[in-house]
């Protein structure tokens, strides 16, 4: 198992931090967990902020995939892990996010 932190920022960035909740409880794996989301807000933006305790990469499968619904309409999402790597969605990222979270420990499903 493994964990990491996502982190989800943009002017509906509470509702769809919990649109991306709902979609990783499928992915995590039985074992795994998804925090409830919580908002942070500063003078320039608000992040909702996801943990996660997962295997496999399934979770950043989902991960990319949601964001490349919702990107369009100013969704940004920031994935950190646990050994300090921090990876900003962008196009053609998900084999970079993928072979992360392998990394991080979690073999594959």
């Amino acid at each position: 198992m493994a964990n990491a932190t996502v982190e989800v920022s943009g002017a509906q960035a509470a509702s769809w931090a919990a649109e991306l909740r709902a979609a990783l409880l499928g992915a995590v794996g039985p074992d795994g967990s998804v925090s409830p989301v919580q908002v942070q807000r500063s003078a320039e933006m608000v992040i909702a902020v996801i943990g996660l305790v997962f295997s496999g990469v399934g979770a950043a499968k989902t991960i990319t995939e949601w964001w490349g619904a919702r990107r369009r309409d100013g969704a940004a999402v920031t994935v950190l892990l646990p050994d300090g790597t921090r990876i900003e969605l962008a196009e053609g990222s998900q084999a970079r996010l993928e072979i992360a979270m392998r990394q991080d420990g979690t073999g594959s499903h």
